[in-house]
């Protein structure tokens, strides 16, 4: 298969993807999110000039000039959406689409004065009130609401990490009592040396503020009171200052510390940060850092990645790049308060790592991982996708009935010896598994779509030269799934035929239930992907 773009797109095509809201998926590009970003500036932009227009009244005209060019700014951007929708024919009717016709409809009727409904009633009144109706261009806020979700989810994450790096909340402590302190000291030193001594040197108030910050910062008394009292406080105010200073070094010192202790390694996740959307692994072995690189470039680095084992705080961080969304959580996996930590209830997907020592000695050890099962369960109270590893096949049996619940088993064993004779039979096939297997910008993937209206009821063959035969998506046809929903990618067949003795020439017919295994570069645009998908994590976008 060629690689995406090899085919002459149609403009049509091209526009879709750059107006189509920045979701982060195959067809979403970085000149669609400058539209988006844009898009969203001026509808702010357009919506603060309502209330500009009473408080400066005197600019009316130049508000009106924005208004136009604002105006025709969402005109062009809907015609645009309209040229590249799929069906233009239903496209003015779609909620979106009334969405951002009531954006600019009040602005147009605005411009058109000669209308009879606008001399059958109060003209002035009408005008007002289509001025406020501009109002409504907020709600083309609902277009963009996943991009703007996960800009303040990845904000607050960013957030808590730079607070949990640089001690935010200590320094700010430690500054809060600076100012409390200077203001205490500088009342008290005004009010005491004027009324025992009147004219001095702390006799104007403001040079109060002076002389106490200067003692609290340097330690060096600026101006001498003459009152014992005054003094006194002095000394006290000096005393402070010194253990404020020794303080705020003391806080440096350890930012820096800890800031050259974690060099090289994973970042530590904030006790207060809040992951959402993100992946977990429970444990850590040899190919922990491939595991990590291969979600990386799965998702191509949009989801965080909270690692959790007792060793986790000391994992090096091979690749910035790839580890700057990959965060370190200490403690026992097993331990309930250490899973409550990593936000289960909020992650996409759990993934256990087997332990690193010999299943010989450890026979038991898989049982552990039925022990982690049942408190994931408790912990996240909800049916969350969990892929296990276990390298003794005799463990399976132990864990089977745990795939009832979600829980998908990969044996390293059992992958290992059917690669092997694989390889004894066609020698070079290692290479070919190796990038099916592999996440990368020229390798192709496995997806499954729903079965098109068009091919329901039509032969296996049939729906292979429909796709042959596509322009916009460069798809292979492989299988058909006809897993139960409760337990999808059970129930396939790879490349089906009659000769199968478990198919009959009637299950060769796809049905509307029937979903279709394709092999292509990024998710196919046959089958619209639903923002309910993308926001649950069945669905994991991949540009």
């Amino acid at each position: 298969m060629s690689p995406p773009g090899a085919s002459q797109r149609s403009p049509q095509l091209v526009l879709r993807e750059i107006m189509e809201p920045y979701d982060g998926g195959p067809d979403s590009t970085k000149a669609s999110l400058v539209v988006d970003l844009f898009v969203l500036v001026c509808i702010l932009a357009s919506c603060a000039l309502i209330p500009l227009e009473h408080i400066y009244p005197g600019h009316g005209e130049l508000f009106w000039q924005l208004e136009l060019t604002f105006t025709i700014i969402f005109v062009v951007e809907y015609l645009c959406r309209w040229y590249a929708s799929p069906s233009r024919l239903k496209y003015p009717f779609t909620p979106f689409a009334l969405i951002d016709l009531v954006a600019i409809l009040p602005t147009l009727l605005m411009l058109s004065h000669e209308l009879l409904m606008l001399r059958m009633v109060r003209g002035i009144r009408l005008l007002r009130l289509l001025r406020l109706l501009r109002l409504l261009r907020l709600l083309k806020f609902l277009r963009y609401g996943f991009l703007i979700y996960r800009g303040i989810v990845h904000a607050r994450i960013w957030l808590s990490a730079v607070n949990h790096q640089y001690r935010l909340k200590e320094l700010g402590r430690l500054f809060v009592w600076v100012g409390v302190t200077w203001i205490i000291g500088s009342n008290l030193l005004y009010v005491t040396e004027s009324t025992l001594v009147g004219k001095g040197p702390f006799h104007d108030y403001w040079r109060s503020y002076w002389h106490i910050l200067i003692v609290l910062v340097s330690g060096i008394e600026d101006k001498e009171p003459l009152s014992l009292p005054g003094r006194i406080e002095v000394t006290v105010m000096l005393v402070a200052g010194i253990c404020i200073v020794g303080m705020l070094t003391g806080e440096i010192v350890v930012i820096l510390v800890k800031k050259a202790q974690r060099v090289g390694k994973v970042a530590v996740k904030p006790p207060e940060g809040r992951l959402e959307r993100h992946f977990v692994i429970l444990g850590n072995n040899a190919h922990l850092d491939a595991v990590v690189k291969q979600l990386h470039a799965a998702t191509h680095g949009h989801n965080y990645i909270l690692l959790v084992s007792p060793e986790a705080e000391d994992l090096p961080a091979t690749d910035p790049k790839v580890y700057s969304r990959v965060f370190a959580l200490g403690g026992d996996p097993v331990r309930v308060d250490v899973l409550r930590q990593a936000q289960l209830d909020k992650a996409l997907r759990v993934v256990v790592l087997a332990s690193e020592e010999d299943d010989s000695l450890v026979p038991a050890h898989m049982v552990d991982n039925r022990t982690l099962m049942e408190t994931i369960a408790v912990v996240c109270g909800r049916r969350l996708p969990m892929i296990v590893e276990l390298r003794d096949p005799g463990s399976f049996e132990d864990v089977r009935a745990l795939q009832q619940c979600g829980v998908e088993f990969i044996l390293s064993k059992r992958y290992g010896e059917i690669l092997i004779s694989q390889a004894a039979r066609n020698p070079g096939v290692t290479e070919i598994y190796d990038r099916l297997m592999t996440f990368s910008d020229d390798t192709n993937e496995f997806y499954t779509i729903g079965v098109p209206p068009e091919l329901v009821g039509q032969h296996y063959r049939s729906a292979q030269l429909f796709f042959l035969e596509m322009e916009e998506d460069d798809l292979t046809l492989v299988g058909i799934d006809r897993s139960p929903p409760e337990l999808p990618h059970t129930v396939f067949w790879l490349n089906p035929n009659t000769s199968d003795c478990k198919l009959e020439e009637e299950d060769m017919i796809l049905r509307e239930t029937d979903r279709l295994i394709v092999l292509a570069f990024g998710r196919p645009s046959l089958e619209e992907v639903s923002k309910e998908d993308i926001w649950s994590g069945k669905i994991l976008h991949r540009s």
